[in-house]
């Protein structure tokens, strides 16, 4: 995991802590990129999270908005708000997976198939995201082969098992395999894809 975090930092374009109460409980580290998407005629800004942490409690705290609006403005400006944006990220994580509710569209969704575009998109993605493919449940493979197999009930009950949502479902049918009441890592991340048309945050910023 440090060696992970270290190859991470070294490739971010910025990096935030999030502090409540005098404690970190969270952290960003992003990039950011120019280029063309199924969403866009034209080359839009792209966000990578290259990495995304919060104790599960705090997403609903509003503290998730506020660590996702300082790394947009840091990597896009002020007006990051007026502009379109793609956010890509890699995780197992529930959780941050349900980030993704603040922008208009986003794939995958439980239950529901990924449009060939969006798969298409993911497949170019895949030198960015250090992956060696993506397969049919939108999961990153190469990525997390050494946790493959281990048993991750005592971690899912304790940190992501939350809302019982459709995000949780989605993790539980990909990234995680359920076997004789166990949970168990598929040794993979999954791809979550996003996009935010022009002024799509502004109400989320006003409620926070």
């Amino acid at each position: 995991m440090e060696e992970l975090i270290r190859h991470h930092l070294e490739q971010a374009s910025t990096v935030r802590l999030a502090i409540y109460e005098d404690r970190i409980v969270g952290y960003s580290i992003a990039s950011k990129y120019k280029m063309v998407t199924p969403f866009y005629h034209r080359p839009v800004n792209v966000i990578y999270q290259r990495m995304l942490y919060l104790k599960p409690g705090f997403l609903y705290k509003g503290l998730s908005l506020r660590l996702l609006a300082i790394t947009m403005k840091d990597l896009f400006g002020w007006l990051w708000p007026f502009k379109r944006v793609v956010a890509i990220c890699r995780t197992q994580n529930p959780v941050v997976a349900r980030i993704m509710d603040m922008y208009n569209l986003s794939y995958p969704q439980f239950g529901q198939m990924v449009p060939d575009e969006i798969r298409q998109f993911g497949q170019s993605l895949l030198p960015v995201l250090d992956a060696e493919s993506l397969d049919e449940h939108f999961r990153l493979t190469g990525t997390l082969t050494e946790f493959a197999g281990m048993d991750y009930t005592e971690i899912w009950e304790r940190y992501l098992d939350r809302r019982h949502n459709n995000y949780e479902k989605l993790m539980l049918n990909s990234v995680f395999a359920q076997k004789q009441g166990r949970i168990i890592n598929s040794g993979a991340l999954i791809l979550m894809v996003a996009y935010a048309r022009p002024f799509n945050f502004i109400r989320h910023l006003l409620r926070s």
